[in-house]
């Protein structure tokens, strides 16, 4: 009797471990469902909080049929542009002498959002210049992914997405912004060129 006893508890014994091996392979294989699902989730949830933004990149653009309504809505941003070219003059020598924040009319007809005004504007400082709004685009970037950790619909959410926006919309140069900053451009794209056409030559 003593020896069936030890015998039925070796067997229990041994049956445990297979019993736990089964359960933590279950769990691993529900664990990696369940992250397969979570990131199909999050993909999508971050593909709508994006869906939404481009609605509301494409919504603030709608009102420049209404100019001072379009004004008034990117002021903000108009502010971080041209914040952003004074600074940019201050670092690179440009010497900015006159900063316009207010939107006025252009005398051959449209509107000027605003302006800075250099007294030394050359090709090879008008490149930072005029390119310095582009700044604003990774920090609009970063505002988006901000958003998205709020829910979708939530005032949180929508405030970051305004910003973003701002800073999206306002970091494009303008036409005049690209003008000023071409030239220098196609000067550093030329020296490149040349740098490396010698450095085939002659390598070192």
């Amino acid at each position: 009797m003593a020896n069936s006893c030890l015998n039925e508890n070796v067997n229990t014994d041994t049956a445990i471990p297979g019993e736990r091996q089964s359960e933590v392979a279950f769990t691993i294989a529900d664990t990696s469902r369940l992250s397969t699902m979570s990131l199909a989730i999050d993909h999508l949830t971050l593909a709508t909080h994006a869906l939404l933004l481009l609605l509301a990149i494409a919504a603030l653009l709608a009102l420049r049929r209404w100019p001072w309504v379009f004004m008034l809505s990117i002021w903000p941003g108009t502010v971080a542009h041209e914040l952003l070219h004074y600074a940019a003059g201050l670092m690179a020598g440009a010497q900015p002498v006159a900063l316009n924040l207010l939107p006025r009319r252009k005398p051959e007809g449209g509107w000027v959002l605003g302006s800075v005004a250099f007294a030394r504007l050359r090709w090879w400082n008008a490149v930072p210049v005029g390119l310095a709004p582009l700044a604003l685009m990774p920090a609009g970037g970063w505002v988006f992914l901000q958003s998205t950790a709020w829910p979708l619909l939530s005032a949180e959410s929508a405030g970051w997405k305004l910003v973003a926006v701002q800073c999206l919309v306002a970091g494009w140069p303008s036409p005049r912004d690209w003008a000023h900053a071409i030239v220098g451009l196609m000067v550093l794209a030329a020296l490149a060129v040349g740098g490396y056409a010698l450095w085939l030559k002659w390598p070192v």
